[in-house]
C-alpha cells in the first residue's frame, strides 16, 4: 500500500460554514452594541471600525492570504512562535501593558490595543503539534513526551498566572492535553498529568479569591443578586424572554442600560437567545457542531502528523471557547470570561481566529490518499 498527497482546492464545506457563522455573528455583533449606540455614539463607531473593519475585513484578508502558505511553514517557524507568543505575553507587566476589570491582560500600542493570551494559544498549539510530530514514535517516554510537555505547558502558564487568565490557562491545558493523549501517550502518563494537573487547579483556586467567588455563585447564583451573581441572574433572564421563537432581531431588552454587563461579548449568547429563542440558540449550536464536524474531517485526512495536530488544535481552541462561553452563561459551569468565537466583541482575537482557519483551508488543500497496488497473476 503507498501513500500519497493529493492536492486540491480548499474543503467548500468548511468555509461556507465559517462564513456562516461570521455573518450571524456580525448580525448579532451589530445588533447587541445598539445599546452602546444609544449611550455613547463616538464609542460605537470605534468598536464598529476595530470589530468590523479590523476583526472580520481584516481577518478575511488575512485568513486567505495565510491560506496560500504552505503548512509545513509553521513546523519550522514553531520554535520561534513559542518564544514569540511568552515574550509578547509578559509585555503585559511592562508599561505597555494595563489592567481592566481587575486583570492585566492588554496591551496597548496607541493606536491598537489586544490580548497577548490569543498568539500565545496558537504559540502553544503549533509548538506541540511540532513537537509530537517530530518525536511521534517517542511520545510514550519521559525523555520527548511527558517531560517536555510539562515544562513547555509550564512555561507558558507562568506568564498568565499573574496577570490572572484562568480561562486561557484552562482553554490551552484542555487543548493540550487532548492532543498529546491523541498522539499516544502512555496511560501511566496521563494520570500523572491529571494528578499534577489536579494539585495545580487545586492550588491554583486558593491564591486566586475570584474564582472561589464564581463557584459559589455557580453553586448558588441567588447568592448575591446584586453583585457576583447579577451578570449570570441576567443572563438567564434575557435566555428565558426569547421562549421558543424570540423577540426578533434588535429587539432586545436587556442590551440597553444596566440590564445585561458586557451585552457584546461575553453575554452576547444571551442576548442572542433573546432576539432568537430557543430555535436559534439550537440552530446555531448546530452551525457550530457542523464547523467542528467538518474541521476534525480535514484532520482525519491531513497530510501529516504535524498538520492532523495542529487541525485538532485550532478547531479545539475555537469550539471549548463556544462550548464553556455557552455553558456558562447558560448557567452550566462556573462563568469562564472566555469569548464566544465569531460572534463577541474583540477584532484582535477575530482576526487571530481567521488567522488560524486560513491555516486550516491550506490543510484542506492536501489530502493523504492510500493506494493498493493488485499483485498480478
Amino acid at each position: 500500500m503507498k501513500r500519497r498527497i493529493k492536492k486540491h482546492g480548499f474543503d467548500k464545506k468548511f468555509l461556507w460554514v465559517t462564513f456562516i457563522l461570521l455573518g450571524v455573528g456580525l448580525i448579532t455583533f451589530i445588533s447587541t452594541s445598539l445599546g452602546i449606540y444609544t449611550e455613547n455614539k463616538a464609542q460605537f463607531y470605534a468598536m464598529m471600525i476595530r470589530h468590523v473593519g479590523f476583526g472580520v475585513v481584516g481577518g478575511i484578508g488575512v485568513m486567505f492570504a495565510i491560506s496560500h502558505i504552505h503548512y509545513s511553514f509553521w513546523k519550522k517557524m514553531a520554535p520561534y512562535i513559542f518564544i514569540a507568543g511568552i515574550i509578547i505575553t509578559l509585555l503585559v507587566f511592562t508599561p505597555l501593558g494595563f489592567s481592566h476589570g481587575g486583570a492585566r491582560r492588554w496591551i496597548s500600542l496607541g493606536f491598537i490595543s489586544f490580548q497577548p493570551a490569543e498568539l500565545l494559544k496558537f504559540a502553544v498549539i503549533v509548538f506541540l503539534s511540532a513537537w509530537f510530530a517530530h518525536y511521534k514514535d517517542k511520545i510514550t517516554t519521559w525523555k520527548y513526551g511527558l517531560l517536555p510537555f510539562l515544562g513547555f505547558l509550564g512555561l507558558a502558564f507562568v506568564t498568565l498566572i499573574k496577570q490572572p487568565d484562568s480561562g486561557t490557562i484552562a482553554l490551552i491545558g484542555i487543548v493540550a492535553f487532548i492532543i498529546y493523549w491523541l498522539r499516544g501517550a502512555s496511560w501511566k502518563h496521563i494520570f500523572a498529568v491529571i494528578a499534577i494537573g489536579t494539585i495545580f487547579i487545586g492550588t491554583y483556586i486558593a491564591i486566586n479569591p475570584y474564582i472561589i467567588e464564581r463557584l459559589k455563585t455557580f453553586a448558588d447564583p441567588n447568592r448575591d443578586p446584586f453583585g457576583s451573581s447579577y451578570q449570570i441572574r441576567q443572563s438567564r433572564i434575557a435566555i428565558g424572554a426569547g421562549q421558543l421563537y424570540g423577540r426578533g432581531l434588535g429587539q432586545s431588552v436587556h442590551k440597553f442600560g444596566p440590564y445585561l454587563p458586557e451585552s457584546n461579548s461575553d453575554s452576547i449568547f444571551a442576548i442572542f437567545a433573546e432576539e432568537y429563542g430557543f430555535i436559534g440558540g439550537f440552530i446555531l449550536i448546530t452551525l457550530y457542531g457542523i464547523f467542528t464536524f467538518f474541521g476534525f474531517k480535514i484532520a482525519r485526512h491531513a497530510p501529516s502528523e504535524f498538520a492532523q495536530n495542529l487541525v485538532v488544535g485550532i478547531i479545539l481552541l475555537i469550539v471549548i471557547q463556544v462550548f464553556f462561553n455557552i455553558a456558562a452563561i447558560s448557567g452550566l459551569v462556573p462563568l469562564s470570561g472566555l469569548p464566544l468565537i465569531f460572534m463577541s466583541n474583540g477584532g484582535t482575537a477575530l482576526l487571530v481566529t481567521l488567522a488560524q482557519l486560513g491555516i486550516v483551508l491550506n490543510i484542506s488543500k492536501y489530502t493523504l490518499t492510500r493506494n493498493v497496488q493488485k499483485k498480478r497473476v
